[in-house]
């Protein structure tokens, strides 16, 4: 016992040392952990509409409004998805999370769909891919079938399957925040490679809100690349690295309308000719969005109304430039002023540029009577 008891205190000093150097331990990794989750948790606020207007009733009741059924939709805006989930993905910074995130579904291949693509296509099938924004993404929609995709996909099942024969699927490859860099560079690498028939980019808004942001849309980081950017900069920080040095620029004051045009039509000749190849019908739609509206608005839309002349001086100078532009298999579809005709108590617009089931229905349904004919010249008779 005398031995046991001489061990023991001879060991004291380091089990102290030990204890303490573990409650430190256990210590710092609550207070970094918590760091890190704060900041998670803090871009989960708004992976759906319920969460992001959790504490505001008022501005819940007021976006259900754009929805066929008010009352239906204002019980689901919890599971509605609004800025779905990221990873980082290759050469595109940042894009959706496979899996169910709310009321949308995004597959293996980061595409808003309950389905996989099949590799290589299957027989009497046309493939269309959908890119863009949040709007083109589904921000908004009670699910994936009423999403801009969706409905057009029922429209053409509806419209042209039984002339042609043809099954038409469509899937959306789209991001909450994407400008058409992007979009260009996912045409590019990835829904040039998967047999597409047509590509469709539901575009322009974005590219004017980083403008009016002061970025460059060739060379910036969007919302979700910043929020991986911070995480990564707090490790070096934690780890006692040399900080990272900022490798992006943000002007002071917005880009000039004819640069971000300039930048846009960039990006929209590099798309048409990495489909060219491949005679790829390429379909470049310029967005709706409030700013640029002649509709009516109603006061609740009012109150969203923001930079319109900036819009409005771009919005100018896309149509022109996209108008322009010449290609084979290329078609410019401005919907811009598509809801122009609507009264003040048509309540389209949920904010500044996205929509809810009706918005997007009557987007399909505009859509579709602009490239119906494309479409019915394309198909190919039945193999």
């Amino acid at each position: 016992m005398k031995a046991i008891k001489k061990l023991l205190l001879a060991l004291a000093p380091t089990i102290v040392m030990l204890l303490l150097f573990g409650l430190g331990f256990l210590a710092c990794y609550f207070v970094i952990g918590k760091v890190f989750d704060n900041e998670i948790q803090g871009e989960a606020k708004a992976y759906t509409l319920g969460r992001l207007l959790k504490d505001s009733p008022e501005k819940r009741s007021a976006l259900a409004s754009t929805y066929y059924d008010p009352g239906k939709a204002l019980q689901m805006l919890s599971d509605i998805s609004w800025a779905v989930p990221n990873i980082p993905t290759p050469f595109v910074g940042t894009a959706p999370t496979p899996g169910q995130h709310g009321n949308a579904h995004i597959n293996s291949m980061q595409f808003r769909a309950g389905k996989e693509l099949e590799m290589p296509k299957p027989a009497n099938t046309y493939r269309i891919f959908i890119t863009g924004g949040s709007t083109a993404y589904g921000s908004g929609a009670p699910s994936d079938d009423q999403t801009i995709a969706g409905y057009l996909e029922a429209i053409l099942a509806v419209q042209l399957t039984p002339s042609t024969k043809l099954k038409y699927e469509i899937f959306t490859m789209a991001n909450p925040a994407w400008a058409s860099t992007q979009e260009r560079i996912v045409i590019e690498n990835l829904l040039s490679e998967l047999e597409p028939d047509m590509v469709i980019s539901f575009s322009g808004v974005n590219d004017v809100h980083w403008g009016v942001r002061g970025r460059n849309v060739l060379w910036f980081r969007s919302y979700s690349d910043d929020f991986y950017w911070s995480l990564i900069k707090r490790v070096f920080i934690l780890t006692r690295h040399p900080p990272m040095p900022e490798n992006t620029r943000t002007e002071a004051s917005p880009i000039a309308p004819a640069l971000v045009a300039e930048r846009l039509l960039k990006n929209v000749r590099i798309s048409l000719f990495a489909l060219s190849g491949n005679k790829t019908d390429y379909v470049y739609v310029l967005q709706p969005a409030l700013a640029v509206t002649n509709k009516k608005l109603s006061s609740r839309e009012k109150s969203s109304l923001k930079i319109e002349d900036y819009f409005r001086l771009c919005y100018g100078l896309f149509a022109k430039d996209l108008m322009n532009l010449q290609g084979e298999n290329y078609q410019f579809v401005d919907l811009s002023g598509m809801f122009d005709g609507f009264d003040e108590q048509d309540e389209i617009f949920m904010d500044s540029y996205h929509f809810g089931d009706r918005g997007n229905e009557k987007i399909a349904e505009n859509l579709f009577l602009h490239i119906k004919g494309r479409l019915a010249r394309q198909a190919r008779p039945p193999a």
